[in-house]
């Protein structure tokens, strides 16, 4: 990666916070990391995703429990239940990316009738497919489209003025290129490096977010002290709690898994957090952003890189988190 921003906050306070090498190594153009520098957020779309879908569910207007086709009739899916899609156990497998050369309709309409491979609740397999069904169900329901939904609930009330969907291009000289890329004949800066999100409109549930590291330490510390932020309350706390907690109890899932799933938030993926403790929860995103929390120890880590650039490969970064992640927890404790 040619560069990254490091924020640490805990109980509150900014404890570190830099920029570290440049936005392209020395090609041409490349500049020196900012703390300012926006970067493309990939997954973690799915947190504020995940967070427009619990506000609807506090509000009455959408139950865990209850069919996606309830709320969204085209869906095929039948027995496919808000909570599946929050915690990544639809049973459906598809790679959005080979839908890329389709129009959004096209995209939507292939998306919409596909059938679970496996019984949903039963196995976890982490699939973009059911963020962006995520997405397309909070739109619906709030009658609004997805980015302004997470404008007018998320962004604006807690000030999180850097981050959105389809940055301007007036912006693109503060945002980090993702990666040179064969399909779109070019580099990839200031436009969503996933593909099947470009090719949606820039916008969907499980990509499309820009941001920078102080807007996602205040997104985190928001969740740290239960949905509220500033005495702007996001979520009620015991909704905010429950989030952040392994859902288990409510799926039929199998002992062994390769992480383990809140109501959006990922939990015991020891790839990026170690050996952090029991409660620690987060997300990563293809193009190398990561945020970390530690309720317990009332911490915030978070990682913004561009690790696609110039192409993609291994993730290595993710080691270098685990590594702040301890340094982080060390220093505090």
């Amino acid at each position: 990666m040619p560069g990254a921003v490091v924020l640490v906050r805990q109980h509150g306070q900014v404890c570190h916070a830099a920029a570290y090498g440049t936005t392209m190594y020395a090609d041409a153009g490349t500049q020196p990391v900012q703390f300012d520098t926006v970067y493309d957020l990939a997954s973690l779309t799915k947190l504020f995703t995940a967070t427009a879908a619990l506000q609807l569910v506090a509000a009455g207007k959408l139950n865990l429990d209850t069919p996606v086709a309830h709320y969204l009739p085209a869906v095929q899916a039948r027995s496919l239940t808000v909570r599946h899609l929050l915690t990544h156990t639809t049973g459906l497998e598809v790679r959005l990316s080979s839908l890329r050369d389709l129009p959004p309709a096209a995209i939507r309409e292939q998306v919409y009738a596909l059938q679970p491979l496996h019984p949903p609740g039963t196995r976890l397999a982490y699939v973009n497919v059911s963020t962006l069904l995520l997405g397309d169900l909070v739109a619906h329901v709030a009658r609004q489209p997805l980015d302004q939904v997470i404008a007018t609930q998320i962004t604006a009330p807690l000030g999180l003025s850097a981050t959105g969907f389809n940055p301007p291009p007036a912006q693109r000289s503060r945002i980090a290129p993702t990666e040179w890329d064969d399909w779109r004949d070019g580099l990839v800066q200031g436009i969503v490096h996933d593909e099947s999100a470009y090719a949606l409109g820039g916008v969907a549930g499980h990509a499309g977010l820009f941001g920078t590291a102080a807007d996602l330490g205040r997104f985190g510390q928001c969740w740290l002290q239960r949905g509220t932020l500033d005495g702007v309350q996001l979520l009620p706390p015991e909704l905010a709690a429950q989030a952040m907690t392994f859902q288990g109890a409510d799926l039929h899932l199998p002992a062994e898994l390769p992480f383990q799933c809140g109501l959006g938030w990922m939990l015991a993926r020891r790839d990026f957090m170690g050996d952090a403790p029991a409660d620690a929860c987060g997300h990563t995103g293809f193009t190398g952003p990561v945020l970390f929390l530690l309720p317990s120890e009332q911490l915030t880590v978070v990682v913004l890189t561009n690790r696609t650039y110039p192409k993609r490969g291994p993730r290595a970064h993710l080691a270098v988190v685990a590594a702040i992640v301890a340094a982080a927890r060390a220093a505090g404790g």
